[in-house]
């Protein structure tokens, strides 16, 4: 009989779902506990990590403060790094320092032998009699605002209206007209001549740069760049910017790309000055056309960008990377219906103190000819010769290559490769070049001629030359030379090395004994070059000549003209301490030269449309203090007995320091500002 179903053994299954759930809970509870537990313990990890961060930031201050480290050397002592073994007892820290070259531009002049700046905003130098160290020619109403001082070491002639400065006015010969100044105006005086020091800027080249093509020239309102360099054709640069027919590319913007320009124009002069290849002409560069941009650009260059603040200004930016525009010779420029804007630039890499000078003008060095006989380097094809050796064809010593002809009147040729141990620069001017073969021939009568063909390897056409040959002597050598045509001609030895240089050439000698079992010796190939290289040439010629503008004989290194369009602004300091400067005002909306002006003598027209209330020449004010700053990361290793500046950081922290005086920051006496102050881990 079958058994009734009954609920016997319902009660362990409840017993084991009891034990199943408590189990899982208590495993959840402890699993959260533990969690807990190594969360607590990491957050006070990282709790302790930052706190070491913190004091050694701190630390860090206080090491800055103490010291008298400067932007442009090491934040502490000779290190960017401070090292902090076991700092907090058990670990230890490190600190990085960088300088945030974004900080403020920093103008301080604490001496003139110490200022990167101006000691005055117009200094003029010259002394020559008959010739105003500034002359001011405005209209009866008109005032000629300055800010800074002004000396001159002759005379100053404000003609009408009158002169306005915010400093004093110093003349070391007679003042006339009215001037405003404060302190008045000391005239006819020296006893303030330690104003009057020519500072000596030095240009940022000591030889000349790379020799510049000009750039395409292809479509209108466009931009054409300008790469750094040695420009040399005046012609070519005002055609380039004349807004006629001559130009295809009228209407554009002229981006000089930061870095040096160096204008020395050889389109006339005689002796080693003048370039036959170039087209004839005024060693002046017109600006009629477009708008000149020299310097960082703020924002795209187009046909709508605006003048003045097309280009990074120093005075704004420590960072301004700028142009110098050097001129020498009586090179000029001239601003007549364009506009155009040169933005100088700061170079503390050299520690020098000198303002961004943005146009300079040459005070010494010349150019010279040079004579260079490049060695035979290789036989690139010994021919019909044997012992043809580089040893034997580039020394003249009675030991040549030879060819015996097998016949008569048969020829037999060989090609070297001559090779100058140092190139001949691109833009030089070819005086002359001369090729010279030593040979002799050995039997039967009449000559043996030969023919030479140079080819040379940077670029241009093989030029060819003959040379008639000599009575035969089996002792004696001749040597024979003939010139290489030094032309106009495109390609030509001239013009191929004015492109491009030289750096060695094949020269390729055909040789034609008269008789049969002749022997044609050659004992050496020679190519001697005669030229004058590109050099920094001191300002001469009508740009140094004076009294300026009364000589006929004489001009301005600058000129701007009273047309409606002509504006020129240069943000920087110009210094032409042998050249005068004229510069007529019209519409202009700014300062047109900021951070002062050092000339021979200054010459300023301003138009009744003149419009601006400002100061037109400036030199900055001192900073109140020498601000600088400085990204600080601290790096923190727990447990460790030293720590490196790797891997990831606990804090990084933006400070500002601020000395009284920027040559000699006292330590403890500095001014510390936190800025910023950011976990970084």
């Amino acid at each position: 009989m079958k058994r009734r179903p009954d609920d016997e053994g319902a009660a362990l299954v409840l017993v084991l779902i009891v034990i199943s759930v408590v189990a899982v809970v208590l495993g959840a509870l402890l699993t959260y506990a533990d969690t807990s537990l190594r969360t607590t313990i990491n957050l006070r990890a990282q709790a302790s990590a930052v706190a070491d961060a913190d004091g050694a930031v701190q630390a860090a201050i206080n090491n800055i403060r103490n010291s008298t480290s400067t932007a442009d050397g090491k934040c502490f002592g000779s290190s960017n790094t401070l090292s902090l073994p076991s700092f907090d007892g058990t670990g230890s820290a490190a600190v990085s320092c960088s300088t945030d070259e974004s900080s403020a531009v920093r103008i301080q002049c604490p001496s003139l032998s110490n200022c990167n700046r101006p000691g005055n905003a117009i200094l003029t130098l010259g002394d020559i009699a008959g010739e105003d160290g500034l002359s001011i020619a405005q209209p009866n109403s008109a005032t000629f605002r300055v800010h800074g001082s002004i000396y001159s070491k002759s005379t100053i002639d404000v003609a009408s209206g009158s002169l306005s400065t915010s400093s004093g006015v110093y003349a070391e010969g007679a003042c006339t007209g009215s001037i405003q100044s404060t302190p008045a105006k000391k005239c006819s005086s020296d006893a303030h001549k330690a104003l009057g020091k020519d500072p000596d800027y030095t240009p940022t080249v000591s030889t000349a740069p790379d020799y510049q093509p000009m750039p395409a020239c292809t479509s209108q309102n466009s931009v054409v760049e300008f790469s750094p360099g040695y420009y040399d054709d005046a012609v070519a640069l005002s055609e380039m910017m004349s807004g006629s027919g001559k130009s295809k590319c009228r209407g554009s913007v002229w981006w000089f790309q930061p870095g040096t320009y160096y204008f020395d124009f050889h389109n006339t002069g005689t002796g080693t000055n003048r370039n036959p290849l170039l087209d004839s002409g005024d060693n002046v560069w017109t600006i009629n056309d477009g708008k000149l941009v020299a310097g960082t650009p703020t924002g795209t260059l187009s046909s709508s960008t605006r003048i003045p603040g097309a280009c990074v200004n120093p005075i704004d930016d420590a960072r301004a990377n700028g142009v110098q525009f050097i001129f020498g010779g009586d090179s000029r420029m001239v601003v007549r219906a364009g506009q155009a804007e040169i933005c100088g630039g700061w170079n503390f890499s050299s520690g020098s103190t000198q303002p961004p000078v943005a146009v300079y003008g040459l005070t010494s060095g010349d150019d010279s000819t040079a004579t260079k006989t490049p060695p035979v380097t290789s036989v690139v094809s010994k021919g019909d010769f044997t012992d043809a050796t580089v040893a034997k064809l580039d020394t003249v010593d009675g030991s040549g290559a030879t060819f015996k002809s097998p016949n008569k009147n048969a020829s037999g040729s060989l090609t070297v490769e001559v090779a100058p141990k140092t190139a001949v620069p691109a833009g030089s001017i070819l005086k002359s070049a001369t090729v010279r073969v030593i040979h002799r021939h050995s039997t039967g009568s009449g000559n043996d001629p030969s023919t030479v063909v140079v080819t040379p390897a940077a670029g241009g056409r093989a030029q060819t030359v003959n040379l008639p040959g000599g009575a035969p002597s089996a002792t004696n050598w001749q040597t024979e030379q003939a010139s290489l045509p030094v032309d106009t001609t495109a390609g030509n030895l001239a013009d191929s090395i004015y492109q491009y240089g030289f750096d060695g050439a094949q020269i390729k000698v055909t040789s034609t004994p008269g008789t049969k079992d002749d022997i044609e010796s050659i004992d050496a190939i020679q190519l001697e070059l005669s030229y004058v290289a590109p050099a920094l040439r001191a300002e001469s010629g009508c740009v140094t000549r004076g009294p300026y503008p009364g000589s006929s004989s004489s001009c301005a290194v600058i000129m701007t003209t009273n047309s409606p369009g002509s504006q020129l602004y240069v943000q920087g300091t110009t210094y032409t301490p042998k050249a005068a400067l004229d510069i007529s005002l019209n519409n202009l909306s700014e300062q047109v030269f900021r951070f002062g002006v050092i000339s021979r003598s200054l010459h300023i027209k301003q138009t009744g449309s003149f419009a601006y209330l400002g100061p037109v020449i400036e030199v900055p004010d001192d900073a109140p203090g020498f601000a600088y700053a400085v990204y600080l990361t601290a790096y923190v290793c727990p447990a460790a007995p030293s720590c490196a500046t790797t891997g990831t950081p606990r804090l990084r922290a933006k400070v500002a320091i601020v000395d009284a005086v920027p040559s000699a920051p006292v330590a403890g006496k500095r001014q510390i500002a936190i800025l910023n102050w950011t976990p970084a881990g």
